[in-house]
Order: structure tokens, then sequence, then C-alpha cells
């Protein structure tokens, strides 16, 4: 199962903090998974789209605001994820997925994504900080 761990801060405490829900979020689901309540994993699976694109959102606009270079192909990053996740969440509200198969997808997705991507956001922050 994913956990926080220091490996996946960028250094942005803002974003560091999202990325914790994120990562809680997804441990909820997994811990769920093995329960009795199959509306209340539903409700987690669908809070999770939610938040990833309330996330997304949100990082995107720092980039912005702060003129990051790479936001369009971030941004692009960001869409495929979403596309993929909520064509995932289709299947599973249909029966053609399993829950499990989300969360470790998008467990794998979201530490590659924080690893490279989002780390290259902290270090932009961190050379604009030293000008």
């Amino acid at each position: 199962m994913l956990e926080w761990n220091q490996a996946l801060s960028v250094g942005i405490e803002g974003i560091d903090l999202q990325h914790r829900y994120f990562v809680d979020l997804i441990g909820r689901l997994s811990v769920e998974l093995e329960g009795k309540d199959p509306a209340y994993r539903t409700r987690l699976i669908n809070e999770l789209g939610s938040y990833a694109q309330l996330h997304f959102v949100c990082e995107e606009n720092l980039m912005y605001k702060l003129g990051f270079p790479g936001l369009e192909s971030h941004r692009k990053s960001h869409r495929a994820l979403l596309e993929k996740l909520n064509g995932q969440i289709g299947l599973y509200l249909v029966g053609l997925l399993d829950a499990g198969e989300i969360t470790d997808s998008l467990a794998s997705w979201l530490v590659h994504h924080i690893s490279t991507e989002d780390r290259e956001i902290g270090v932009f922050v961190n050379q604009v900080e030293l000008q």
C-alpha cells in the first residue's frame, strides 16, 4: 500500500500537503477494498476522481502564476490521467473493473508523476527564489 514519505516531497508546502491527502485517499480506498460496504467504496472512488481534478487545477494555477515553462506538457499529463481515471471509474461503476485496479494504477502513476514532473516544479521554484 502506498504511504507518504519524504521522498515524495517536491519542496512546496501546498503541493506536498495536497499530495499527502492524495496518498491518504488512495490508502483509505485500498483498506476499504477489504470492507463490506460497496457504497462507501464507490463514494471513495468518486472522491478520488473529484480530488484528482481539484488538485490538478490547483497545481496548474500555481505553475501559471510562477511562469513555469513546462505548464502545457504538465497539463497534458494531468488530462491524460484524468481521462484514464474517469474511464476506470466508469468501468468500476458498471462492474467491469475491480477497485484494486484503480488504486494500483493511480498509486503507480502518482509516485512516478511526483518523482519526475512535479519535482521539476519544486526545482523551478527554488531557482526563482534564489534569483
